[in-house]
């Protein structure tokens, strides 16, 4: 449509007639510049270039056997592409670096993502794709350490996960002995091995890697909620990306928890890892 219309402008003005086209040329110039400006929003729309990235957080999301990423939060994401027509490859990083992008680079999708104050005005806040609980776990064996009183905690070596919103939660609340790793299976086995005291992680994460690894999952005990950092987890786009593509996004993930398929999706995968 646009382009037909701007080919008969061209044709136009290529016709010999150099009269009229001297005449014409400003009306014509007005029209192509018009058929240009309406055609922006489709083309902004069609050729959306998003690049979506999380990190390794099962059973959220994570790389399956065949390497295409999986999980909860993922199939949510996913709902979310395919109601706006679009398609974006996901890529795995360490959060650290997964953050970062998505602080800085205009496009950037990223997921599962923990509202803090802090992050507060760092993203676009699009919508839900998860929620989680975090706890701090101890070995069973330890009877030493005593639950439910944070500030009685502070003493031990905790296992975070670098970038985490667990790492700087502790840090805010006086935990001085923090051991941070890239990733979250890591300080399982560090629990597990006597090297740190206490792990911060979230409940299904654990329970999730627990038994990929084979694992008894009994052999850990919950000493402390942190209901601070539970709770719904995000979808963010960077800061810099068009206003109109976050407000789609914002609506369809809105419609997922809306019409059931965010409820379905969820009491499939956690019936599964059950």
């Amino acid at each position: 449509m646009y382009l037909s219309g701007l080919s008969n402008v061209f044709v136009y003005l290529l016709s010999g007639r150099v009269e009229g086209m001297r005449r014409a040329l400003p009306l014509l110039c007005a029209v192509a510049m018009a058929l240009l400006a309406s055609a922006q929003p489709l083309l902004s729309q069609e050729d959306a270039q998003i690049r979506i990235v999380t990190e390794e957080f099962p059973p959220y999301d994570f790389a399956g056997e065949d390497g295409r990423v999986e999980g909860l939060a993922t199939d949510v994401v996913r709902e979310a592409l395919s109601d706006l027509g679009l398609s974006a490859e996901i890529e795995i990083l360490p959060w650290a670096r997964a953050i970062r992008l998505a602080s800085q680079e205009p496009n950037v999708m990223l997921y599962s993502v923990v509202r803090t104050a802090e992050r507060e005005n760092n993203f676009h806040w699009v919508g839900v794709v998860c929620e989680v609980r975090s706890f701090l776990f101890k070995l069973r064996m330890r009877t030493d350490i005593a639950s439910g009183d944070l500030m009685q905690l502070r003493g031990y070596t905790v296992g975070v996960v670098r970038g985490w919103a667990g790492h700087a939660y502790l840090e805010e609340n006086g935990f001085a002995e923090l051991q941070a790793v890239a990733v979250s299976e890591f300080n399982i086995k560090k629990l597990l091995n006597g090297r740190v005291d206490l792990i911060e992680d979230y409940e299904a994460n654990v329970i999730y890697q627990m038994n990929r690894l084979a694992l008894n999952y009994g052999e850990l005990e919950k000493v402390y909620f942190n209901a601070d950092i539970s709770g719904p987890l995000f979808a963010v786009f960077n800061k810099q990306t068009p206003d109109d593509l976050v407000e789609n996004f914002k609506r369809v993930f809105s419609q997922i928890h809306l019409d059931g398929r965010y409820d379905e999706i969820r009491i499939r995968w956690l019936s599964a890892g059950s």
